[in-house]
């Protein structure tokens, strides 16, 4: 390993840097409680944590003559560990109180990837798993910057050693600095292109990120360098200072982040490093180093912890996401108060206690300890999900069946809804997806999976994206109990005929259908109709749609397509779980989402292979579309059916089907009817 006789040991404790961290941590919350914006406050976190850490490694570099990743690791589980588990058990504790039922899955999943500091991996792909983009924030979603720095410092010390091994000149940095300004630029050229393809996903990717700690690491090395004069580092306090409180304003909501525009706030504070270095006491300095700015620096971890589970469950229990001054004054009072008793009373003693000389994993040990309890407890909860679905859908499934369905009338209400239905909403998928047979959005290949009566020669295709899968637990009964087999042929966000938004492999995806269904020669293809999901245009039939069913014509395939159904701008579960008694605030008028005819109508004169299925009677009454009847949520989500609903319209959809074609399905009765009794 090479020496370090270019390490300057001055600034081990920088009041200003608490300062800004302070101003930092404050305009997270603001922004986060009143503005909803990107306050840049978390870029201005990254770049210094990549300086305070590589200053921690210098340091241990000078008095050790070698990089200690155990040591460094330990004191950061230390730092971190008690902390972030103290309130995620907390959180954890009043979920269960303030999170809606369908969210709680969810809800534990984040907590658990929370609790191991991969939160933001989680948040990567919900933003690509179509069933899970539309989910609200979590209580814990503040975990994701955490999870990202935790990724970072378990690289830092492994990277410096490496670098620094590699060095050939013991008295020079350039090495180590040209490696590292070689990682920020390509990092920070990856932001660019993966901010501007997949912004989502991008804004809670770690290699995106990655140059902003970097830039950090790289100041870190050049800082001793940098002679400036007092007027010089003032004056770039000074800008820094107000770059940091202006880029929430300079970045505006149209604006994909991080990208190029996560430069400000990184600029900012770069300029705020520099300026403070050395101990002349510039203007710019003295304010950032004020004793209520020091005081708030201090616990400005907790503060940026503690903030975001309060504002959710603040939200949660008002229905408003718009808050007064004062309650959001109060929220801040409050994740301030609670940072510093979490600072004093749990951070404080801990990292104070000394450990005899050889005890490395001590700290491993106080982690633990904190992590256990809610991973424990993140645990019993899933158990107690898991235990309630594997207990009571096979019943819920049969009921659902057997039981008559309830059509949809305004007086009712979701008091009467079986809690289990609550939690279970959202893990109760069609079998394709727990088959791995409902094609993601990406790729173009065409995936056939058998359902129905298996080894029946006679077969109907299910066909389209996932408002056509959604239909499989209904078809799949009607396929067993008519002795007919169903080909689920369906892919994410990809209907029968690809649209303008679908992804390019949705276009394939179509060609390579038409090809197989050419070769399988079902009786008929089942898909939808109409598009009625968007809330910007009225319900239509696509051109693509008709162009499909002309070449199923022209190989002799019949089309029974069926109307698609009315969705929300809301999580209609959630909704109907906030609302229990008034189903009408998860309601919406009718002709906002069908149009008064249906539209595919006018493309029977010119199909002869398309017959239609209207369902809309099921979700809507002549006025109001719902999401609730007396025996079921109507919807697992803002736009998808219930699985339990769908099998509770198994005989009228068979009784439909068999009026459109007889000679496919026999009109008999597929299941004995139990009528429910009225609840109203």
């Amino acid at each position: 390993m090479v020496s370090a006789p270019w390490i300057n040991p001055q600034d081990t404790y920088r009041d200003d840097i608490q300062g800004v961290r302070a101003i930092g941590a404050i305009l997270i919350a603001l922004y986060h409680i009143w503005i909803h914006k990107v306050s840049g406050g978390v870029d201005v976190f990254f770049v210094m944590s990549g300086f305070l850490m590589t200053g921690v490694l210098i340091r241990q570099l000078e008095s050790t003559n070698r990089i200690q990743p155990f040591v460094f690791w330990g004191n950061l589980v230390k730092r971190i560990a008690p902390s972030a588990c103290t309130v995620l058990l907390a959180t954890l504790f009043l979920g269960y109180f303030f999170v809606p039922e369908p969210l709680w899955s969810q809800f534990i999943k984040e907590v658990t990837f929370s609790a191991l500091q991969i939160e933001n991996i989680g948040l990567m792909r919900n933003s690509v798993d179509y069933l899970a983009r539309e989910l609200p924030p979590s209580p814990v979603q503040q975990f994701w910057a955490l999870s990202i720095q935790v990724q970072f410092y378990v690289f830092l010390p492994l990277i410096l050693a490496l670098v620094l091994g590699l060095s050939k000149r013991p008295n020079s940095t350039l090495p180590f600095i040209t490696a590292i300004a070689v990682v920020i630029a390509a990092s920070f050229l990856y932001s660019v292109v993966e901010t501007t393809s997949n912004p989502v996903s991008a804004y809670f990717n770690p290699g995106a990120r990655a140059w902003e700690f970097f830039a950090g690491v790289l100041l870190a090395f050049l800082l001793p360098y940098l002679q400036l004069n007092a007027a010089l580092r003032n004056a770039l306090g000074l800008i820094g200072i107000s770059a940091l409180l202006l880029c929430g304003i300079l970045v505006s909501e149209s604006m994909k982040f991080p990208g190029y525009i996560a430069i400000i706030p990184v600029t900012a504070a770069v300029l705020l490093i520099i300026s403070g270095a050395g101990s002349s006491q510039t203007p710019a300095k003295r304010l950032l180093s004020h004793p209520w700015l020091k005081a708030l620096g201090k616990v400005s971890f907790g503060i940026y912890l503690w903030h975001w589970p309060l504002l959710a469950f603040t939200i949660e229990y008002t229905g408003n996401s718009h808050l007064s001054l004062p309650l959001g004054l109060a929220i801040i009072l409050l994740a301030v108060v609670l940072a510093m008793a979490t600072n004093r009373y749990i951070e404080e003693p801990i990292r104070k206690k000394k450990y005899q000389a050889g005890k490395a994993w001590a700290p491993y040990l106080i982690g633990g300890a904190f992590l256990t309890p809610v991973l424990a407890t993140a645990a019993t909860w899933s158990y107690y999900i898991q235990s309630t679905i594997a207990s009571q859908s096979h019943y819920n499934l049969q009921q659902a069946i057997i039981n008559d369905v309830s059509r949809p009338d305004e007086r009712q209400d979701a008091s009467h809804i079986p809690h289990d239905e609550l939690v279970t909403v959202k893990e109760l998928l069609p079998d394709a997806y727990t088959d791995g047979c409902h094609q993601d959005i990406t790729s173009p290949e065409v995936r056939i999976c058998t359902y129905g009566d298996r080894h029946s020669q006679a077969s109907v295709a299910l066909v389209g994206g996932s408002h056509a899968a959604q239909w499989l637990p209904a078809l799949d009964t009607i396929g067993k109990q008519g002795r007919l087999k169903i080909l689920n042929i369906t892919k994410s966000s990809c209907p029968l005929g690809a649209l303008p938004d679908s992804d390019p492999s949705c276009m394939e995806w179509n060609r390579q259908l038409v090809e197989e269904l050419s070769l399988l020669k079902p009786l008929a293809v089942i898909t939808n109709s109409t598009r009625a999901t968007l809330a910007e245009s009225p319900e239509h039939v696509p051109p693509s749609y008709v162009q499909q069913w002309k070449k199923l014509e022209s190989l002799g395939i019949k089309v029974i397509a069926i109307r698609d159904n009315p969705a929300f701008d809301f999580d209609a579960a959630t909704c109907v779980a906030r609302h229990p008694e008034d189903a009408l605030a998860c309601a919406k008028p009718r002709e906002q989402s069908l149009s008064s005819i249906d539209p595919s109508i006018a493309h029977l004169r010119t199909l002869s292979n398309l017959n239609l299925i209207d369902m809309s009677e099921f979700f809507c009454t002549q006025r109001t579309c719902m999401t609730v009847t007396n025996d079921h949520l109507m919807y697992r989500d803002a736009e998808h059916l219930n699985v339990l609903y769908v099998l509770s319209l198994t005989n009228e959809l068979h009784e439909k089907l068999a009026r459109t074609s007889p000679d496919i399905f026999p009109p008999t009765l597929i299941v004995p009817r139990r009528p429910t009794q009225s609840r109203n």
